[in-house]
């Protein structure tokens, strides 16, 4: 794609998107935590993209962040089960799939089993950062790519 043929706009919920691009029917998103930056590409569908680090967090953003089914899972396992739950929730949100529901409402129990065109990845970028993936079905070609801020310096 020519650079010069396109711009970078954002959708009314502050969702980034590419305009003025006849023909790409693709989708990109971004998330950042710590000392990683991760951009999900595709050429065709919707693509969502979170990262995080794992650290302690207050039982209170547990709740708000969960549904109450998700919270109790969470509640009981180690901290990392949390944020594997929260950036999928978050990648989910970023697909711009889901734009009117608050955070504890979208249950991703029930979203893994009643939507069959969504599929979802978690990786682990190192001990402290899951980075979890979700793209919807009509996106065959999906490409993941990371780098670190010392990474993305230096080109």
């Amino acid at each position: 794609m020519d650079k010069a043929v396109f711009h970078i706009t954002q959708d009314i919920y502050g969702r980034p998107n590419v305009a003025s691009h006849q023909h790409w029917e693709g989708d990109f998103n971004l998330s950042h935590s710590g000392d990683w930056i991760v951009l999900a590409l595709t050429t065709n569908g919707r693509v969502g993209i979170d990262v995080e680090e794992i650290k302690p967090v207050n039982k209170d953003i547990m709740h708000y962040a969960l549904s109450n089914q998700e919270f109790q899972m969470a509640l009981h396992q180690p901290l990392h089960v949390f944020y594997e739950l929260w950036t999928l929730k978050e990648a989910l949100f970023k697909t711009g799939l889901f734009p009117n529901l608050s955070p504890h409402l979208l249950d991703t129990t029930v979203i893994k089993r009643t939507r069959a065109d969504l599929s979802t990845q978690l990786l682990y970028l190192d001990q402290r950062h899951p980075v979890t993936i979700c793209w919807n079905n009509s996106s065959t070609n999906v490409k993941l790519t990371t780098l670190n801020r010392h990474q993305l310096l230096e080109e």
